[in-house]
């Protein structure tokens, strides 16, 4: 069966976007690996119409506060139904939460989604405290294991290995013990560092409190 994926990262190729390396990983171990296509760099109809020549789509995007990113969503509004049953549809969000329970509202609407364009669903594969895998990948190196083995078991199956999907997905919530150490982190400041340490790469450190929209 043939398969696309989709990069729908807004980054599109550059070295720091994380989609990218994730479908890279995802593909690294198959012995015919999937094409993979980038939503940003592509026509959102043009795109759509391509991949409907595919019996299998899946989507590799980041997640910014619940939402997915809008050019997924525009090329969303341009897929029309499939003409015929077989066809199948998955995706693998990654986000900067810890916790994967921050994914449960766009994972409902993916399942719904499926329906709607008649495509069996084969889930959604969440992986949480993933922002900087570009800046530190030899940090990543369990995570790129499960993914390699993840994408080799599609290719033998045409579906999501249930038992990786677990151990990408942990944790699902933050225990107890762990809201009281991120607390103290964010007590002391040290939450703020990498994000000062951009904003001053940016020269925009002095402008941090600004309030441009007040």
């Amino acid at each position: 069966m043939s398969t696309l994926i989709l990069n729908g990262s807004p980054k599109g190729n550059s070295k720091n976007c994380n989609s990218r390396i994730f479908s890279e990983e995802f593909t690294r171990n198959m012995k015919n690996p999937c094409e993979i296509r980038c939503i940003a760099k592509a026509d959102a109809k043009e795109l759509a119409q391509y991949a409907q020549s595919f019996d299998t789509l899946i989507m590799i995007m980041p997640l910014y506060i619940h939402a997915m990113p809008g050019i997924v969503m525009r090329f969303i509004e341009a897929m029309e139904p499939a003409a015929s049953q077989g066809k199948s549809i998955g995706f693998i969000i990654q986000a900067g939460f810890i916790e994967t329970a921050q994914e449960r509202f766009v994972e409902a609407y993916f399942a719904e989604l499926a329906k709607q364009l008649n495509y069996s669903y084969l889930g959604t594969v969440s992986k949480g405290e993933a922002a900087g895998v570009y800046m530190y990948p030899k940090m990543f190196k369990k995570l790129f294991r499960l993914l390699n083995d993840l994408g080799e078991a599609f290719e033998e199956t045409n579906a999501f290995d249930q038992d990786i999907v677990k151990k990408l997905g942990k944790p699902y919530e933050l225990s107890k013990s762990t809201l009281r150490i991120l607390h103290m982190v964010h007590l002391v400041g040290l939450d703020k560092l990498g994000w000062h340490r951009e904003l001053k790469k940016n020269h925009a450190l002095d402008k941090r409190l600004d309030r441009p929209f007040l």
